[in-house]
Formats: C-alpha cells, structure tokens, sequence
C-alpha cells in the first residue's frame, strides 16, 4: 500500500460526497438499465469477445489490497450510474481485495478536482473518473501527475497530451456512434424524395456531443443523402428537454419531419413521448444511443427506429482492469481500451434486452 499523501490545501469535505461501495447490481435489468443485470456482468467476467482479445494481458493476479477513488460524473446521470454500478459488482467478482470509495462529480469539474485531492490525501491507490468537462478536468490529471497517482479516464475524454500516453482512457469513438445512425437512415430510410430530419443535440461543452452530431450528418453529406435538416435544439442528453423540442417541432412542422436522430436513449424517449401524446408517432423515425433498456423495449415494440449500445458493461470491466493493472505492476501509467459501439434494431434487438 502506498503511504498517506498529504497535500498542501484546504479540502472542503463538506462539498463532496463520497462513501465506501458495496455490490450494486439486480437479478434482472431495470427498466432504464441502471441497475445492470447480475447475469450479464458475470456473462462478461467469464469470457472475451473478440474485439477485447487485444487487451487481455491486464488485469494480472494478485492479492494484495488496494484502495481505489471512483469519481463519477454526476450520480443523477443514468448512463454514468449504470458504467458505476456496473464498474463495483464487476470488482467485487474479480477483485475483492480492492475497496472502492464513490464519489458524486455533480456534473461539475471543480468538485470534480476537490474529490481527487480527497482522495489522493486519503491515500488511494489509483483513481479513476468519468470526466465532466474535457478542458475543466486537465487539474485534475495535472495533479495526479504532480502526486505520482495513477489516473484511468472512463467513457469521456480529457484534453491533454497524456490521454492514452500515460493516462488510459477506457471509452468509445462516439463519432461511430453517429456514424451508425446515420448509416442506418441510409440503409432504411428511402431519399428519393427529400427527407425531413431535426436533431436532439446534446450538452454544449462535450467532444462527445460535437463528435456524435458530425458523426451523423457528415456520414449523410459524404453519402450524398437527400434530405434537409430543419431544425437543431439542444436536449442537454435530457427527456425532459427533449420533449419540450419535439412539442415544439409538432407545433412549427407538423406531419413533415419524418427522421429524428437523438444524441441518446433519453432524449429519444422524450421525443417519442412527445409524438406519442400528439399521435404522430407513426410518422417519423426516431434513434436513439446508448441502449438503455427502456430504448430497448421500444425498438422491439417499433415505436423506436434503433438505438447504438454503448457498452457500458465492457468500459466498466476494463476500467476496472486497467487500473487494477497499474496497481499491481506499481506503475503511474494505466492503459487505454476502445470500446466498440454496435447498431440495434428490430433485427438483432432480442440480443440486448436483459
């Protein structure tokens, strides 16, 4: 075990929220895919899929303690809370001899800063975070290289030099995400005629938002797709924004808007609730990303055009591995994994459900 790191700064105890996990996990998905299903985590403990072969050297035994700092974006965000319950269960099958200590980012890279030096004064071994804001988190990978502290960014990405060059960010390509969506609209959506689309857009600020809106409409542009976009609104990666958009399209275009792509699950289901409630939801295709199970449950229903899964699973599982590579080999340096994304619609929807 490392010895206790002090640091020379006041530390506001009182603005973070952490505490010691304990197995979090359900016999059965939930509804939003939160609480991530027993059987599917131990399913991807058991075996590789061939996409992970390439880093299955991590993760060597070993059975000496370790206490980790989890940071997590913002414990209201059910995509980060499923990568975060997912993350505790997988360690406590495959590591039991590490301890985990949450804490609640609150969407906010200040706070974000305040948990890691907690942590780093409390003398963790490795910290591992979801960052909330690309730019506003660099102090925080600035600290952890000023204390010796091994570093594993999870699902976002953090601007600096050392992003897979010291610091292993565990994540997906999200302008594949965009990609899928868009070459699902090609495949599916016939443009002889022009095709209508508005956009749900989410938060300002993120690669994540900027990648997976060029991901769609350079897709259809270099495709030379027929259609015109009339209108973008940012959804902020909320349903209830995202209704408020598309009871807003309804009003301005009525019947004419035929595809909705969406930046994820959440702002499609607001999307589809709003079509729904207005009785247009025959007429116009609607994606989503992310894979949450209620997504899921609306794409085998029709209701949902597709969704892209967003393995939060498998980054849970190789952040994990990641950094538990790093302490048992006691080096600063964690390794990066790419997590595929994967189109799902009526064809191979039955394959996701929990």
């Amino acid at each position: 075990m490392k010895k206790l790191r002090t640091l020379l700064t006041v530390l506001l105890a009182g603005t973070m929220v952490f505490s010691m996990s304990a197995a979090a996990f359900a016999d059965d998905a939930s509804e939003t895919d939160i609480m991530v299903a027993k059987a599917q985590i131990e399913k991807a403990a058991d075996g590789l899929g061939d996409w992970e072969e390439a880093y299955s050297d991590m993760a060597v035994k070993g059975d000496e303690e370790f206490t980790w700092g989890d940071i997590d974006m913002g414990f209201e965000d059910t995509f980060t809370t499923k990568i975060r319950n997912t993350f505790k269960y997988y360690c406590s099958l495959n590591f039991p001899n590490v301890k985990i200590l949450e804490g609640d980012g609150e969407m906010d890279p200040n706070i974000q800063l305040q948990l890691a030096e907690n942590f780093i004064a409390q003398g963790v071994d490795c910290i591992i975070i979801d960052p909330t804001d690309a730019d506003g988190c660099v102090g925080i990978v600035d600290t952890c290289q000023e204390y010796k502290m091994p570093l594993v960014s999870v699902n976002a990405v953090i601007h600096t030099d050392l992003l897979n060059n010291g610091i292993g960010f565990v994540g997906s390509d999200n302008r594949q995400a965009g990609e899928l969506e868009a070459k699902w609209i090609i495949d599916n959506i016939p443009d002889d005629e022009t095709v209508y689309m508005c956009y749900q857009k989410g938060q300002e600020g993120y690669d994540h938002t900027r990648l997976r809106e060029e991901g769609v409409f350079q897709t259809l542009d270099e495709a030379g797709y027929n259609y015109e976009l009339l209108s973008t609104l940012l959804s902020n990666y909320m349903r209830d924004k995202a209704m408020n958009n598309a009871e807003d399209w309804i009003t301005q275009y009525g019947e004419q808007v035929t595809c909705i792509p969406c930046c994820n699950d959440e702002s499609a289901m607001g999307t589809l609730q709003a079509y729904q409630a207005a009785g247009l939801a025959e007429n116009v295709k609607i994606l989503g990303i992310d894979a949450n199970q209620d997504a899921l449950q609306e794409v085998e229903k029709g209701t949902l055009a597709m969704t892209v899964f967003q393995n939060g699973l498998a980054q849970a599982k190789w952040a994990a591995a990641s950094a538990y590579d790093a302490c048992v080999n006691g080096t600063v340096e964690t390794k990066g994994v790419d997590v595929p994304f994967e189109p799902v619609d009526a064809t191979n929807v039955a394959d996701y459900l929990g």
